[in-house]
């Protein structure tokens, strides 16, 4: 596993407990917003279809399958983060990931008198921008402390996309020469779910939430959708552990030729985070 792997992991879970200490400090203000923060660890496993322009104007298409471990090794830098702020039954949210993965010379040959090496460069980023609503809200069992919840939501996601490789072939005698293939897109679309939520008691409570997007609308994608299921743990007054398991997929097609860029991207995988509340 690389350095930059470890030590974004560390300073994740650093981050956390010292944004839960703060909080568990500070008063709790009296004014009707609340604020909900909560970094998380996403640990998904990818498996993908990837088409970029070519040269002499055709494509190139490949699979990725990378198992975690695959991605921890693969992975330079990775930065993930929801946050909600709600006044009464309306809410604002945002959740954000960017993951960018390289594989420098790790993909080698030769084939008689040539050899060629590839780098690959893949970045994904997505940032949602939503508005929700508690259209239902039910309290029942023994003194009231289970609590049904389901909140509709929608808005617009951001989405980053970059596939790019660099080509180097050298022939003993000749030289070498290089070329850079692939590109990079972002576009915006809209997406449109919905979250349940069921409090069990005070500490436990179970949730669901899905929702989907792009739907071939002007540039973007062609359906982008994905669902989450955890348990949350009260831990104190003002924090709650996270953990679950999240299922994303996305296909996204641009350009064609030489200009091509596409994805047909499923990741799953588990996740563990905190929210503290301010």
């Amino acid at each position: 596993m690389r350095k930059v792997s470890r030590y974004s992991t560390v300073f994740l879970f650093v981050m956390m407990i010292s944004i839960s200490a703060y909080s568990e400090s500070q008063p709790q203000t009296t004014d009707d917003w609340e604020i909900r923060l909560m970094p998380y660890f996403w640990m998904p496993s990818l498996d993908a279809e990837g088409t970029v322009g070519g040269p002499l104007g055709g494509s190139l298409s490949g699979n990725i399958d990378l198992s975690f471990g695959d991605v921890l090794d693969y992975l330079n830098f990775t930065a993930m983060g929801r946050m909600e702020a709600w006044n009464g039954k309306w809410g604002l949210t945002f959740d954000g990931i960017f993951m960018n993965l390289g594989a420098d010379g790790s993909f080698q040959g030769r084939r008689g008198f040539v050899d060629f090496s590839l780098d690959a460069d893949i970045r994904l980023g997505m940032a949602d921008f939503g508005l929700t609503y508690r259209l239902f809200e039910e309290r029942f069992g023994n003194d009231n402390l289970q609590r049904f919840v389901f909140e509709p939501y929608g808005g617009l996601r951001y989405s980053y996309l970059k596939e790019e490789i660099d080509l180097n072939i050298n022939i003993a005698g000749v030289g070498s020469a290089g070329q850079t293939l692939g590109t990079s897109e972002d576009w915006v679309e809209p997406f449109i779910g919905g979250r349940v939520i069921w409090d069990l008691n005070d500490t436990w409570s179970l949730n669901v939430r899905g929702d989907a997007g792009g739907f071939g609308i002007g540039s973007a994608s062609d359906l982008t959708w994905q669902i989450l299921g955890g348990v949350d743990c009260k831990l104190s007054k003002n924090t709650t552990l996270n953990m679950g398991y999240r299922y994303v997929e996305l296909d996204y097609s641009h350009g064609s030729g030489s200009d091509e860029l596409g994805i047909d991207l499923r990741a799953q995988g588990p996740y563990l985070g905190l929210t503290i509340l301010f």
